[in-house]
């Protein structure tokens, strides 16, 4: 895989002036959006290699519905009231074109050491072994300031020459003063620009076309 970084690369692909008109005039039409399966280690897999974009963050982050929102589907991902439900990596194939995954997220406290153990090398191990992975999406509650953790995994997926486009969800529940707050927050952490984070509403809708220009910029 050829090795990217994240200042330069993973993150500005789509927001400089050229290509931001990808958010207005070449959106995805996503016309098929289907589960393929769930796997906890890569030898269960699905094969094939079409491009592939996963999305990891907390567990009450927001991924199922963020990703049924880019789809436009409404539980292609299954949603639910408690945290950390998603205990596999689940696949999705959108336009047999390209896979959403939808990874496992941390911070969901009822894990044990075990089971905490497991997770970590579920994570490694689909960081390591899936080189069709274009870019991971990592989700951030806006309302949230981030921390070490957050600045951790970024770094550790960067590290191995993976993509990563910030996130930042839940974004209708911040006023205009409460949303710049976040941006200038999220930006000084993470020493970005802040048109560099894409902020999103599931419930609004909003930054999907971000989200979808991200993804074609990678096809």
């Amino acid at each position: 895989m050829k090795k990217r970084c994240l200042s330069s690369c993973s993150v500005s692909g789509v927001f400089d002036k050229k290509t931001s008109l990808l958010y207005f005039f070449s959106v995805i039409d996503i016309v098929k959006a289907e589960f393929i399966k769930s796997a906890a280690v890569p030898a269960d897999y699905p094969s094939g290699g079409l491009p592939e974009f996963a999305f990891f963050g907390r567990s009450n982050a927001g991924k199922s519905s963020l990703i049924n929102m880019i789809t436009g589907r409404k539980s292609l991902v299954k949603t639910g009231s408690t945290p950390g439900m998603t205990r596999l990596v689940n696949f999705f194939r959108i336009n047999d074109a390209f896979v959403l995954t939808d990874l496992p997220g941390y911070g969901f406290a009822r894990r044990s050491a075990a089971e905490t153990a497991a997770f970590d090398k579920m994570l490694a191990d689909y960081a390591s072994f899936r080189p069709q992975l274009r870019a991971v999406f990592f989700l951030m509650d806006s309302r949230r300031p981030p921390a070490q953790v957050e600045k951790d995994s970024v770094e550790y997926f960067s590290a191995r020459g993976i993509d990563v486009v910030l996130v930042a969800t839940k974004s209708d529940k911040l006023n205009n003063s409460m949303r710049a707050s976040a941006k200038n927050s999220l930006s000084g952490f993470f020493g970005l620009l802040t048109g560099k984070i894409i902020f999103s509403s599931a419930l609004k809708k909003t930054g999907r076309a971000e989200l979808l220009a991200e993804i074609e910029s990678r096809l």
